[in-house]
């Protein structure tokens, strides 16, 4: 809960500095989209003879022509490598691997500060590696890109360390918002991404503010459709629902593949006695040589996706594309697509080469939802009652299970993958998948750099800080109207209306018997019986309490954890009733704090 309040004119400067990363935001996209696609035209089309496909509805039958120079896959991709990893180490060493968690970690650890020459140096050496055929994304760089771009806003305006940050999420928002053409995942994956199980919701009003606008100029340039269209889909039946929670752990169960496999090829390239800059080139060999057989796992894999989602699987042998007729062959491929493009990315990015894991989580997620959508569709047909559509949604809902669950943000994930297909139907599935999904990966996760919540981020250390030098009788009321057992709700309801209270204490004696909530006497009591029961009838009598001489951090999560308002003060020698501490007088340990810094 932020505890330093944002004033007026704040909000109208972070609202400014919003629209300004949109804008940004948009224009780097922008350069980024043609750069990259011309290059990659050059370089795997003139150049290899390898055409991926194309992300767009009716253009798939032109991308299974044979590879002319196939064998030169390896070594396209490690030359791509090479510059990649020169230009960042030589320019921006915190410009290498994914872009995501390099933002995630300036937010929490360096104030937010991503130096300028980043976002420029991040751009060009993404495109040498996505346009060479590495196994990379577009959109963790472009997170790192928005972030660069909106720290350095808020550098240029003087704006300080706190708005720095929340500018920082919010160009995360706006990388990913753009690049996706998914503007309310987008803002969501800067406020989600950064913990494992909280948001920032300070950033999300801006960062929803600069995905807007971000998208809606890229769109203008580069179109508003889809970035992976699908045919229309519907889920239509209950009994489905069990295909899809199978999908979601065995997600999970490759999510925490990916996590532990990505980590593992990084330390192992860190132990490498070579020049950092050779690194990547020897990740992009090793890349190159299973795209040999492979070419699926190469570059951001969107048309892939698209080609799964139309039914077509094929393989490859000598540069020839080959197509099965045996289901189960397709499906244990399609599994084996999964784990190579795990290890393709974890050697791409591990190794030092400059690209996002999230493009690639999705391909992976697609192959796994392809896979087992076409073993469910033949092991259990008079159970599946559109095996076309059926299938679909196991490609779409594999996307959103996976990356949701190994990102640790499943909101954010969910959104986002709607948006980029269109596939807002799937909701109800997506999130059961999702769901499970995140609760298998458990501990794991693809980006190092998060932290389980605010209390742990070093961001809001000085908030928690403040509630851990503030004792409960510092800021607790002294002067609250308590209630008998005998006195009628009707009475109780009209004592909180005048005192704007939620709750209020039942004393006996001196001492709290229980407590009863404006929702308990609404709720609980015939309006026609306000006069004649009493309180005592309808009070909570598992009190759960506090102490003078505790902190307020400890009252304040006493309240989270037991989901109540208010807690009464209890004298610990006496067991008297004393006060009341409510969420309101937690916000007050700020004041009391800066009072006693005044003195």
């Amino acid at each position: 809960m932020p505890l330093l309040r944002i004033k007026h004119y704040s909000w109208i400067r972070i609202l400014v500095v919003a629209v300004i990363i949109g804008i940004v935001a948009a224009l780097t996209s922008i350069i980024f989209d043609i750069a990259l696609l011309t290059y990659m035209r050059y370089v795997l089309g003139s150049i290899v003879g390898y055409k991926p496909p194309i992300p767009e509805l009716g253009e798939l039958e032109e991308n299974f022509k044979p590879i002319r120079n196939w064998y030169l896959i390896p070594v396209v991709v490690a030359i791509g490598g090479f510059i990649s990893g020169l230009i960042a180490y030589s320019l921006a060493p915190e410009a290498e691997g994914d872009g995501t968690d390099t933002a995630i970690a300036a937010f929490h650890r360096f104030n937010g500060v991503i130096r300028r020459r980043v976002p420029v140096i991040k751009l060009v050496s993404n495109i040498f590696t996505i346009g060479s055929g590495g196994s990379a994304g577009r959109e963790g760089p472009m997170a790192q890109i928005g972030a660069g771009i909106g720290s350095a806003v808020a550098d240029l305006l003087h704006l300080g360390t706190r708005i720095r940050r929340i500018a920082l999420a919010a160009g995360m928002g706006a990388g990913l918002g753009t690049i996706f053409k998914a503007p309310l995942g987008g803002a969501l994956f800067g406020a989600e991404a950064l913990y494992k199980r909280d948001f920032e919701t300070e950033a999300l009003v801006p960062a929803i503010i600069a995905s807007v606008v971000g998208y809606s100029i890229f769109g203008f340039f580069t179109g508003y459709r889809h970035v992976i269209p699908i045919p229309s889909v519907i889920f239509s039946s209950p009994l489905e629902l069990v295909f899809y929670a199978v999908l979601g752990i065995v997600a999970g169960i490759f999510g925490i593949l990916y996590a532990k496999s990505f980590y593992f090829i990084q330390n192992l390239f860190k132990e490498f006695k070579l020049p950092k800059y050779i690194k990547p080139a020897l990740g992009g060999l090793l890349t190159g040589s299973i795209g040999l057989l492979f070419p699926q796992i190469l570059e951001v894999g969107y048309g892939w996706i698209t080609t799964f989602i139309h039914g077509k699987y094929p393989l490859m042998y000598l540069g020839t594309w080959v197509f099965s007729e045996s289901w189960y062959v397709i499906s244990l491929t399609l599994l084996v697509l999964a784990v190579l493009k795990i290890l393709a990315t974890s050697l791409t990015v591990g190794s030092g080469g400059s690209g996002g894991v999230f493009a690639p989580g999705l391909f992976i997620g697609a192959s796994i939802g392809a896979s087992l959508g076409i073993a469910f569709t033949n092991l259990f047909p008079t159970l599946i009652s559109n095996p076309d559509s059926f299938i679909i949604s196991m490609v779409v809902i594999g996307m959103m299970a996976f990356f949701g669950g190994v990102s640790k943000s499943p909101i954010a994930v969910i959104v986002m993958v709607s948006e980029m297909t269109g596939s807002y139907e799937l909701l109800a599935p997506s999130m059961l998948a999702t769901t499970l999904a995140y609760l298998v990966t458990g501990k794991h996760t693809i980006y190092s750099e998060q932290v389980p919540s605010r209390e742990d981020s070093p961001a809001h250390v000085y908030d928690y800080i403040v509630l851990r030098k503030v004792r409960v009788k510092d800021v607790m009321r002294k002067d609250i109207p308590v209630l008998s057992p005998e006195t009628s709700p009707s009475e109780a309801l009209s004592i909180m209306a005048l005192h704007t209270l939620r709750g209020l204490p039942v004393v006996k004696d001196s001492k709290v018997v229980g407590m009863v909530s404006y929702e308990d006497l609404k709720i609980k009591v015939d309006p026609d019986d306000m006069d004649r029961i009493k309180v005592g009838d309808v009070m909570t009598k598992k009190l759960v309490v506090t102490y003078p001489d505790e902190t307020v951090y400890d009252a304040f999560n006493r309240m989270l954890e037991y989901d109540v308002a208010q807690l009464p003060v209890i004298d610990r020698d006496s067991g008297k009733f004393i006060g009341l501490i409510t969420r309101k007088d937690v916000r007050r340990a700020y004041d009391v704090l800066l009072s006693r810094q005044m003195k």
